[in-house]
Protein backbone atom coordinates (compact mmCIF):
# COMPACT_ATOMS: atom_id res chain seq x y z
CA UNK A 1 0.00 0.00 0.00
CA UNK A 2 1.35 3.30 -1.06
CA UNK A 3 0.63 6.64 1.12
CA UNK A 4 0.11 9.76 -0.45
CA UNK A 5 -0.13 13.31 0.88
CA UNK A 6 -1.45 16.10 -1.02
CA UNK A 7 -0.57 20.01 0.78
CA UNK A 8 -2.13 23.06 -0.73
CA UNK A 9 -0.59 26.33 0.87
CA UNK A 10 -0.13 29.86 0.06
CA UNK A 11 3.17 31.82 -0.75
CA UNK A 12 4.64 33.33 2.04
CA UNK A 13 4.73 36.73 0.35
CA UNK A 14 0.65 36.26 -1.37
CA UNK A 15 -1.33 39.29 -1.04
CA UNK A 16 -3.76 37.47 1.88
CA UNK A 17 -6.27 40.27 1.76
CA UNK A 18 -7.29 38.43 -1.62
CA UNK A 19 -9.97 35.29 -0.57
CA UNK A 20 -9.46 33.80 -3.98
CA UNK A 21 -5.65 33.21 -3.59
CA UNK A 22 -6.50 32.27 -0.01
CA UNK A 23 -9.04 29.74 -1.64
CA UNK A 24 -6.12 28.10 -3.38
CA UNK A 25 -4.93 26.52 -0.30
CA UNK A 26 -8.58 25.74 0.79
CA UNK A 27 -9.44 22.93 -2.43
CA UNK A 28 -12.61 22.32 -0.61
CA UNK A 29 -15.90 22.76 -2.11
CA UNK A 30 -17.63 23.05 0.76
CA UNK A 31 -14.99 26.51 1.88
CA UNK A 32 -16.24 28.90 -0.31
CA UNK A 33 -14.31 32.65 -0.92
CA UNK A 34 -17.10 34.36 1.37
CA UNK A 35 -16.34 32.42 4.38
CA UNK A 36 -12.96 32.36 3.72
CA UNK A 37 -13.34 36.08 4.13
CA UNK A 38 -15.32 36.01 7.15
CA UNK A 39 -12.32 34.05 8.84
CA UNK A 40 -10.11 36.35 8.36
CA UNK A 41 -11.88 39.30 10.14
CA UNK A 42 -12.47 36.66 12.60
CA UNK A 43 -9.63 35.70 13.88
CA UNK A 44 -5.65 37.22 14.38
CA UNK A 45 -3.58 37.22 11.36
CA UNK A 46 -1.14 34.67 12.49
CA UNK A 47 -4.31 32.21 13.01
CA UNK A 48 -5.35 33.04 9.94
CA UNK A 49 -2.17 31.82 8.23
CA UNK A 50 -1.49 28.83 10.26
CA UNK A 51 -5.39 27.51 9.76
CA UNK A 52 -6.43 28.40 6.40
CA UNK A 53 -3.01 29.43 4.32
CA UNK A 54 -1.24 26.22 5.79
CA UNK A 55 1.60 28.50 6.99
CA UNK A 56 3.94 28.03 9.72
CA UNK A 57 3.65 30.07 12.21
CA UNK A 58 5.63 30.72 15.49
CA UNK A 59 2.80 30.82 18.34
CA UNK A 60 3.09 34.44 18.61
CA UNK A 61 2.38 37.01 16.08
CA UNK A 62 0.99 40.62 14.99
CA UNK A 63 -2.51 40.78 16.63
CA UNK A 64 -3.93 42.99 14.06
CA UNK A 65 -4.26 43.32 10.23
CA UNK A 66 -1.46 46.20 9.04
CA UNK A 67 -3.38 49.74 9.29
CA UNK A 68 -6.50 48.52 10.96
CA UNK A 69 -5.56 50.35 13.94
CA UNK A 70 -4.80 53.69 12.26
CA UNK A 71 -8.17 53.65 10.83
CA UNK A 72 -10.01 53.47 13.83
CA UNK A 73 -8.53 57.08 15.00
CA UNK A 74 -10.81 60.03 15.14
CA UNK A 75 -12.08 62.17 17.31
CA UNK A 76 -14.56 60.48 20.33
CA UNK A 77 -17.29 62.38 21.79
CA UNK A 78 -18.55 61.92 25.28
CA UNK A 79 -21.72 63.35 26.95
CA UNK A 80 -21.98 64.93 30.29
CA UNK A 81 -24.24 61.95 31.88
CA UNK A 82 -23.70 59.41 29.49
CA UNK A 83 -22.98 56.02 30.24
CA UNK A 84 -19.05 54.71 30.50
CA UNK A 85 -17.48 51.64 31.00
CA UNK A 86 -14.43 51.58 32.56
CA UNK A 87 -11.28 49.55 32.17
CA UNK A 88 -8.45 49.65 34.98
CA UNK A 89 -4.90 47.95 34.28
CA UNK A 90 -2.34 49.10 37.48
CA UNK A 91 0.86 48.06 36.52
CA UNK A 92 4.13 47.72 38.57
CA UNK A 93 7.63 49.43 38.12
CA UNK A 94 8.38 48.53 35.05
CA UNK A 95 4.90 48.82 33.87
CA UNK A 96 2.67 51.78 33.28
CA UNK A 97 -0.87 51.81 34.42
CA UNK A 98 -3.97 52.60 32.39
CA UNK A 99 -7.38 53.78 32.42
CA UNK A 100 -9.66 53.03 29.16
CA UNK A 101 -13.10 54.23 29.10
CA UNK A 102 -15.56 53.58 26.53
CA UNK A 103 -19.50 54.45 25.95
CA UNK A 104 -22.23 53.00 23.82
CA UNK A 105 -20.69 54.50 20.53
CA UNK A 106 -17.33 52.56 21.14
CA UNK A 107 -15.79 55.70 21.76
CA UNK A 108 -12.47 55.95 23.87
CA UNK A 109 -10.71 57.99 26.24
CA UNK A 110 -7.49 56.74 27.88
CA UNK A 111 -5.16 58.25 30.72
CA UNK A 112 -2.05 56.46 31.79
CA UNK A 113 0.38 56.86 34.11
CA UNK A 114 4.27 55.24 34.86
CA UNK A 115 5.65 54.29 38.42
CA UNK A 116 4.74 52.70 41.61
CA UNK A 117 2.27 55.30 43.12
CA UNK A 118 0.21 55.16 40.05
CA UNK A 119 -2.23 53.29 42.05
CA UNK A 120 -3.01 56.29 43.63
CA UNK A 121 -3.71 58.67 40.47
CA UNK A 122 -5.79 55.58 38.88
CA UNK A 123 -7.89 55.99 41.74
CA UNK A 124 -8.34 59.74 41.92
CA UNK A 125 -9.40 59.66 38.09
CA UNK A 126 -11.89 57.07 38.14
CA UNK A 127 -13.44 59.20 40.94
CA UNK A 128 -13.40 62.00 38.37
CA UNK A 129 -14.61 60.41 35.88
CA UNK A 130 -17.72 59.13 38.20
CA UNK A 131 -18.34 62.77 38.54
CA UNK A 132 -18.88 63.58 35.05
CA UNK A 133 -20.22 59.78 33.91
CA UNK A 134 -22.34 57.39 34.53
CA UNK A 135 -20.03 54.59 34.80
CA UNK A 136 -21.48 51.17 34.41
CA UNK A 137 -18.79 48.96 35.74
CA UNK A 138 -15.43 49.55 36.89
CA UNK A 139 -13.52 46.60 35.69
CA UNK A 140 -10.12 45.91 37.24
CA UNK A 141 -8.17 42.63 37.68
CA UNK A 142 -7.84 42.37 41.89
CA UNK A 143 -4.28 42.28 41.92
CA UNK A 144 -2.84 45.63 43.41
CA UNK A 145 -6.39 46.74 42.93
CA UNK A 146 -8.26 45.34 46.48
CA UNK A 147 -7.92 48.98 48.57
CA UNK A 148 -8.84 50.73 45.55
CA UNK A 149 -11.84 48.83 44.74
CA UNK A 150 -12.61 49.73 48.10
CA UNK A 151 -12.62 53.69 48.15
CA UNK A 152 -14.71 53.49 44.41
CA UNK A 153 -17.56 51.07 46.41
CA UNK A 154 -17.53 53.42 49.01
CA UNK A 155 -18.06 56.25 46.67
CA UNK A 156 -20.93 54.73 44.77
CA UNK A 157 -18.91 53.39 41.77
CA UNK A 158 -20.01 49.98 40.70
CA UNK A 159 -16.43 47.82 40.66
CA UNK A 160 -16.23 44.31 38.89
CA UNK A 161 -13.41 42.25 39.12
CA UNK A 162 -11.65 40.85 35.66
CA UNK A 163 -8.76 38.25 36.82
CA UNK A 164 -6.40 38.48 33.53
CA UNK A 165 -7.14 34.68 33.19
CA UNK A 166 -7.03 33.12 29.57
CA UNK A 167 -11.04 32.27 30.19
CA UNK A 168 -11.66 36.05 30.64
CA UNK A 169 -8.76 37.39 28.40
CA UNK A 170 -9.38 35.04 25.76
CA UNK A 171 -12.82 36.89 24.81
CA UNK A 172 -12.03 40.03 25.68
CA UNK A 173 -9.26 40.02 23.08
CA UNK A 174 -11.66 38.38 20.79
CA UNK A 175 -14.14 41.30 20.91
CA UNK A 176 -11.62 43.85 20.74
CA UNK A 177 -10.15 42.37 17.89
CA UNK A 178 -13.98 42.53 16.15
CA UNK A 179 -14.46 45.73 16.67
CA UNK A 180 -10.81 46.99 15.40
CA UNK A 181 -11.14 45.37 12.05
CA UNK A 182 -15.09 46.11 11.69
CA UNK A 183 -14.03 49.98 12.52
CA UNK A 184 -17.15 50.31 15.03
CA UNK A 185 -14.36 51.48 17.68
CA UNK A 186 -12.88 55.34 17.38
CA UNK A 187 -9.83 55.99 19.72
CA UNK A 188 -8.22 59.36 19.74
CA UNK A 189 -4.86 58.56 18.43
CA UNK A 190 -3.26 58.61 21.82
CA UNK A 191 1.01 58.18 21.67
CA UNK A 192 0.78 56.24 24.53
CA UNK A 193 -2.19 53.68 23.70
CA UNK A 194 -1.00 53.24 20.16
CA UNK A 195 2.50 52.25 21.28
CA UNK A 196 0.41 49.85 23.55
CA UNK A 197 -1.42 48.28 20.81
CA UNK A 198 1.51 48.00 18.76
CA UNK A 199 3.57 46.94 21.07
CA UNK A 200 1.11 43.92 22.05
CA UNK A 201 1.55 40.93 20.02
CA UNK A 202 -0.94 37.65 19.94
CA UNK A 203 0.30 34.84 22.07
CA UNK A 204 -1.81 31.46 21.05
CA UNK A 205 -2.76 28.09 22.96
CA UNK A 206 -5.43 25.27 22.61
CA UNK A 207 -8.28 27.43 23.74
CA UNK A 208 -8.04 30.62 21.79
CA UNK A 209 -4.94 33.57 21.58
CA UNK A 210 -4.84 36.69 24.07
CA UNK A 211 -3.07 39.54 24.17
CA UNK A 212 0.56 39.47 25.41
CA UNK A 213 4.26 40.74 25.91
CA UNK A 214 6.41 39.74 23.90
CA UNK A 215 8.64 39.93 27.14
CA UNK A 216 8.78 41.44 30.21
CA UNK A 217 9.97 45.39 29.58
CA UNK A 218 7.44 45.99 27.26
CA UNK A 219 4.12 47.98 28.10
CA UNK A 220 0.78 46.92 26.95
CA UNK A 221 -1.59 48.35 29.84
CA UNK A 222 -3.46 50.48 28.04
CA UNK A 223 -4.70 47.95 25.20
CA UNK A 224 -5.00 45.40 28.28
CA UNK A 225 -7.81 47.70 30.23
CA UNK A 226 -9.52 48.67 27.19
CA UNK A 227 -10.08 44.96 25.99
CA UNK A 228 -11.37 44.88 29.38
CA UNK A 229 -13.45 47.58 28.86
CA UNK A 230 -14.81 46.83 25.76
CA UNK A 231 -15.55 42.83 27.24
CA UNK A 232 -18.06 44.30 29.56
CA UNK A 233 -19.17 46.57 27.24
CA UNK A 234 -20.81 43.25 25.21
CA UNK A 235 -21.70 41.66 28.30
CA UNK A 236 -24.95 43.53 28.69
CA UNK A 237 -27.94 41.01 29.70
CA UNK A 238 -31.15 41.98 28.52
CA UNK A 239 -33.33 43.71 31.82
CA UNK A 240 -35.70 41.51 33.47
CA UNK A 241 -38.84 42.22 32.81
CA UNK A 242 -41.73 41.55 35.77
CA UNK A 243 -45.09 40.04 35.14
CA UNK A 244 -48.06 40.78 37.67
CA UNK A 245 -50.13 37.78 38.24
CA UNK A 246 -52.72 36.64 35.91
Amino acid sequence: QNLRLLEWSVPEDADIRDPKIVKRANPASWISVQALREQQEAVAEVAYRRFHLNQWTARVGAWLPAGAWQACAGTPTFTPGERVWVGVDVGGERSDSAVVWINEQLHVGVQTWSGDDAVLEVTAHVTELAAQYQIVEAVYDPWRAGQMAQEWAQRGITAVTFPQSDSRMIPACETLYDAVVHKRLVHPDDPDLNSHVHAAIARHSRRGWRLDKPDRSTKIDAVIALAMAIDRHAYQPEPAVLHGWV
